[in-house]
Formats: structure tokens, C-alpha cells, sequence
């Protein structure tokens, strides 16, 4: 729990930090004596807005969080917006860079695009500033009175002409990427599928909402000033109040309330229905939100946000847009637009009663097209909502198959043991009756001849013969459907298999002495299986630990037991240590000769090598 809320407390800094940057950014932009910002082209103003975002996820992508804010930060110093912000969050992702990457990758990143920025200041000439900027009037300069459409005043484009990216600002990107790199130096980078993984689960879950939705408003907040603005430059929002621009900017931070989406809903709708009104031309960035809230308002699974309502709502917005502007009395318009009451009105040349405020403001209607282009992302809402129900039925259905298979596979289980268990009473259990009746007889059979005592045995061995008959035809049915026997049921070895079992582990080149004494046949299965498995568990401790040079197998069976000692001249090891240590291969060899009712002798002393010696004792089960 305390790393859960560390991380997510690291993510909220992020966010912060993205914040402030993208808060600076829209100070700037709205400030009219910012040099190059205004007649920047659109994109460079999309880029310069968006890509502060990346440092939310600079944790999980930190290349591209890197080299986006490196970029940005150019950018922004290119058309006169302040670049340490988003410097600042290069700094963090190459942080992150750091203790995800190996050295080549983290130098590489962090130097190619340096040098890179470098590399362009260099060739930078005249073309790259007409491609970004209009070309200046030369006869004017920032004291003079200016509209948007005369370009940039001369000073202006001379001053962003000399900025360039500096080389020490290049040579300390690399530098810090060394010194990140031997604090957080790590032999092994994370895989980037799960890089990939842990930004979809970030980007997916609803724990971490806040933290995605207030950047992402506060950068479309500033998308939408940027706009607004620019048109306020080309004369636009002529009849709005001082504070309505302002208005509408504020209505793209309500997309931070994403679990309320028909809030932002309400309140973009009113402001892109003003901004309709008001703007020279469309305001993209406003109309994108409204779009994307109406996403959030339909996709949402909630059933208190159910289709029911939030279809007819999304759709009835959007239908009524056009009739309001074509409809809307002057007598509400003036109670947004006060200067259509302080205009007056006057008779045209025909003596109809005109309003130049208002005549403007009604020239404005809804599209109808942008109605029908805002219906996309409801439809899409719909097609997500749908997709996501088929996937939940899906994964329903697997899992009821899979619990059906399951449920199956258990009773198959049940009825072949209730058959089984019905073989051995019927049959198996008849036959070894008919055997026991058949012994107790005996004593009477040998009183009558020695005919009927050969009967008597005939008739056991008959019946000894159908039991065994039966069991071997009940053991098959426990054998796969390859017809392999179950393992348990296989012959076991024992102490004539210990040859093949040194021969096996002698292939890997280590010499091992066998000495093999007494009866091999004479000791119990049970008893010879523990000492081929004391041997085998020993080898294999030699192998894997030991670094031995060789080793000496000694197995002596004997009419009272059996004694097996593995000596061998490795490294040895302490052996109470092991003991505490809880050692699963010699806890193993304890308990199998307990069982038994033996004793384990384990011999051993860093550097001098490991001797284990066991008695198991025939008859000595407990």
C-alpha cells in the first residue's frame, strides 16, 4: 500500500509540473507584447500547447517524453514562449530514461537530439523563418499600430532570427545523462512491452483519473486561449463583454470532471455556441472538446448514464444548435451581448429597423455540417460502448465454458472412481472372498484326500487368477488416452539400477568409485528405493555444489539392512548452517530415511569436503 500511494504521489508531482508549464505557456500567449507567438503558424502553437503533456507519462515512455519535451522547448523559445518548464521535464524524463535503459540507449537518446538542435541552428537560415513566419514589413516596427494580417514587425523577426540552442545547453543534456546513468546505472533495461503495458493500464485506469484529466484540460484550456486569442488579434469577438473570451477559455478545464461529463458538456456547449457567434472562423480546439466530452458523456457504462438519456441528450444538443441561432429573439442575444442594446437602432434606406451588432451576430448561423461532424465522436462513443459489452459477454462465456469443461472433467472423474470402486466389490473383492473360504477349508480338504486338497488349490488359484485378471484390467483403465501408464504405477528402482545411475552421471565427466556388496535381490523395494534415492539426491548435491573431482558410492546389503555412504572431495559446506538454512534436498533425505525407521549421518566442513552415510534397517518401517 505505501508503494501504491508513492507512485501515485510521484504521479500528482508530474502532473503538477505539467501544470505549471502549460499555466506559463498561457500566460505568455495572452500576453499581446509576447515577440513572434501571435503569427506563429498553427502547428508550431498546437506543438508548443501539447506536448507538456508528456511529462505525465515521461515514467512510463521516457525516449519519447525526452525528446517531445527537448523538441517543445526549442520550439518554444523559436516563437518567443518560455522554454525552461519544458526543459525542466526533459530533465525528469531523462531521469527516467536513466533507470529504465542500458547506457547505449540512455547516451544515444539524450545526444542525437542535441546535437541534433545544434546541427539545425547551423543550417538555419532565411527559409526557415518565411516558412514559419510572414515575411516582415520592413517599414514597421512594434511601436506602430498593427493588424494581424501585416505579419511580424522586423524587430521582432530579427530578434527570434539570432536565438539559437546553445551548445553548452546540449553538452549539459549529455552530462547529466552519465551522471543519471551512474546513479541509476542497471545491467538490464526494462522490456518495453511492459513499459507499453504499464502506460496502457495508466492511461485505463480509473484510480488515476485526476491526474490525466486536469493536465489534459489545462492544455486544452490553453489550445483554446491560443485560438481565441488569435482571433481577438484579426478584430474577432468585437461585441462580446471584456470577460466572455475569458469565459470561454475557462470552459476547457471543465473537461477535468470527466466523472460529471454532462457538466463539461453544458458548459462547452455554451461556450462554442458563443464562440460561433463571435469568431471570424471556426474555433477547432473548443469544438474538439465539445466533441470529446459528448464522447464521455454516451461511452460512459454507468447505468445512472445509461443510453436512455444520454443518447437523446447528445443528439438533442446538436439538433438544436442550428434552430437557436436561427431563432434566438434579440431580447435574449442582448443579455449576452450588451452592445446590442448601447448600438441603438436605426432605419435603413428601405425604413426597416436595423442593428449592426446584432445583424453581425445573426450573420453567424450553427453549421449544420459541424453538427453532423460532432455526431462522429457519438457514434463512436456507441461503437465503444457496444465493442466493450460484446467483450464483457465474451470473457462471460469463456469463463462459463471453461467452468462447464471443469465441472465435466470432475464428474468424468467421479462416475471412472464409482465404476472402478464397483469392479473391485463386484469382482475383485468376490474373488479374494472366494480365496479365504477356499484357505479356511483346507484343514478339512486334507482330512478327506488328497484329491480334494488338489481341488482345493486348483479352485484358489482359479479364483486368485480372475482378481489378478481384474486388477490388471482396472489399472489400464487409470493409463491416458496414448495409453502411457501412470508413472506411480511403473516399477520402481533399486539397488541393481545404481550402475546405471553412476554410469548417466558419470557422462558428465566426474569420476565416481561404486562399490556394490552383498545381495542386491535379498533387502525389501521399499528399503532398496530409499538407497537409490539417498544415492541419486546425494550425486546430485555433488554436482550442483560440491566443485568435486571425485567421488566414492559405497552400498553394502546385509541381512539386517542396508548401509549406503557418497563420499566426495568438493568444497563442502557447514552444515548446521544448511540445517537452519532449511536445504529442501537434505530435509528430503532425513525424512525418507525416518520413514524408514533408519539413521543419516551428514559429514561435511567448508573446504574438506561431504560424506553422507545411512543405515535403513530391513523390517524398521514405523
Amino acid at each position: 500500500m505505501l508503494d501504491l500511494w508513492t507512485e501515485r504521489r510521484a504521479l500528482w508531482v508530474d502532473a503538477v509540473i505539467a501544470v505549471a508549464a502549460l499555466v506559463s505557456l498561457q500566460i505568455h500567449a495572452a500576453d499581446p507584447d509576447t515577440v513572434g507567438w501571435p503569427f506563429a503558424p498553427w502547428w508550431a502553437r498546437l506543438l508548443v500547447m501539447a506536448l507538456p503533456l508528456l511529462i505525465v507519462i515521461r515514467r512510463f515512455v521516457p525516449e519519447v517524453a525526452f525528446i517531445g519535451l527537448l523538441f517543445a522547448g526549442y520550439l518554444a523559445g523559436f516563437v518567443g514562449q518560455p522554454p525552461w518548464l519544458l526543459y525542466g521535464g526533459a530533465v525528469l524524463a531523462l531521469w527516467s530514461l536513466a533507470g529504465s535503459c542500458r547506457v547505449p540507449t540512455t547516451i544515444a537518446v539524450a545526444a542525437v537530439p542535441a546535437g541534433g538542435l545544434i546541427l539545425l541552428d547551423r543550417l538555419r537560415d532565411d527559409n526557415l523563418m518565411t516558412f514559419m513566419y510572414s515575411f516582415p514589413n520592413s517599414l514597421r516596427d512594434r511601436t506602430e499600430l498593427f493588424n494581424a494580417h501585416d505579419g511580424i514587425a522586423w524587430d521582432d523577426w530579427y530578434t527570434l532570427e539570432r536565438r539559437q540552442w546553445p551548445w553548452w545547453l546540449a553538452a549539459a543534456t549529455v552530462a547529466l545523462a552519465v551522471v543519471f546513468l551512474v546513479i541509476r546505472h542497471r545491467t538490464q533495461a526494462v522490456p518495453v512491452q511492459q513499459r507499453r503495458a504499464e502506460l496502457w493500464a495508466f492511461l485505463r485506469s480509473t484510480d488515476d483519473q485526476w491526474v490525466r484529466m486536469v493536465p489534459l484540460a489545462f492544455a486544452t484550456a490553453g489550445l483554446i486561449l491560443n485560438e481565441v486569442g488569435h482571433d481577438l488579434l484579426r478584430g474577432g469577438w468585437w461585441s462580446a463583454p471584456n470577460w466572455m473570451p475569458y469565459g470561454v477559455v475557462i470552459a476547457g478545464l471543465s473537461l477535468a470532471l470527466r466523472r460529471w461529463p454532462a457538466i463539461p458538456v453544458g458548459l462547452l456547449a455554451v461556450a462554442s455556441l458563443i464562440a460561433n457567434w463571435q469568431s471570424f472562423g471556426p474555433t477547432f480546439s473548443l469544438y474538439g472538446a465539445f466533441g470529446l466530452a459528448l464522447y464521455w458523456l454516451v461511452v460512459s457504462p454507468k447505468r445512472a448514464r445509461s443510453l436512455r438519456w444520454t443518447l437523446p441528450v447528445a443528439i438533442g444538443v446538436l439538433a438544436l444548435f442550428p434552430l437557436i441561432t436561427r431563432v434566438m429573439r434579440v431580447r435574449y442575444l442582448q443579455l449576452l451581448f450588451p452592445r446590442i442594446k448601447s448600438d441603438g437602432w436605426h432605419h435603413s434606406y428601405n425604413g426597416v429597423l436595423h442593428n449592426e451588432t446584432y445583424d453581425a451576430i445573426a450573420e453567424h448561423d450553427w453549421p449544420f455540417t459541424l453538427s453532423l461532424v460532432l455526431l462522429v465522436p457519438i457514434l463512436a462513443a456507441i461503437a465503444v460502448r457496444q465493442y466493450r459489452r460484446n467483450r464483457v459477454a465474451d470473457q462471460r462465456e469463456a469463463e462459463l465454458e471453461q467452468v462447464a469443461e471443469e465441472l465435466e472433467a470432475e464428474q468424468v472423474v467421479l462416475t471412472e472412481r464409482s465404476i472402478i470402486a464397483r469392479d473391485l466389490h463386484d469382482v475383485v473383492a468376490h474373488a479374494v472372498n472366494l480365496m479365504v473360504i477356499q484357505a479356511e477349508t483346507g484343514p478339512d480338504l486334507v482330512r478327506r484326500g488328497e484329491v480334494d486338497v488338489l481341488a482345493g488349490f486348483q479352485r484358489i488359484g482359479d479364483a486368485g487368477r480372475r482378481a489378478l485378471s481384474e486388477l490388471d484390467r482396472l489399472l489400464s483403465t487409470l493409463r491416458d488416452e496414448d495409453g502411457i501408464a501412470d508413472p506411480q504405477l511403473a516399477p520402481q528402482p533399486g539397488l541393481a539400477d545404481l550402475s546405471q545411475l553412476v554410469a548417466d552421471v558419470s557422462k558428465d565427466h566426474l569420476p565416481i568409485e561404486l562399490d556394490l556388496q552383498g545381495d542386491l535381490e535379498t533387502p525389501p523395494e521399499g528399503q532398496q528405493l530409499t538407497a537409490y534415492r539417498l544415492v541419486q539426491e546425494a550425486l546430485t548435491n555433488v554436482i550442483k555444489h560440491a566443485k568435486a573431482t571425485g567421488v566414492r558410492v559405497a552400498v553394502r546389503s546385509e541381512e539386517t539392512g542396508v548401509r549406503v555412504e557418497v563420499t566426495d572431495d568438493g568444497v563442502g559446506f557447514d552444515v548446521a548452517a544448511a540445517r537452519r538454512g532449511n536445504r529442501h534436498g537434505l530435509a528430503g533425505m532425513r525424512e525418507r530415511v525416518r520413514i524408514e525407521g533408519g539413521s543419516l549421518d551428514i559429514r561435511s566442513t567448508p573446504g574438506a569436503g561431504t560424506t553422507v552415510e545411512a543405515w535403513i534397517p530391513v523390517g524398521g518401517r514405523r
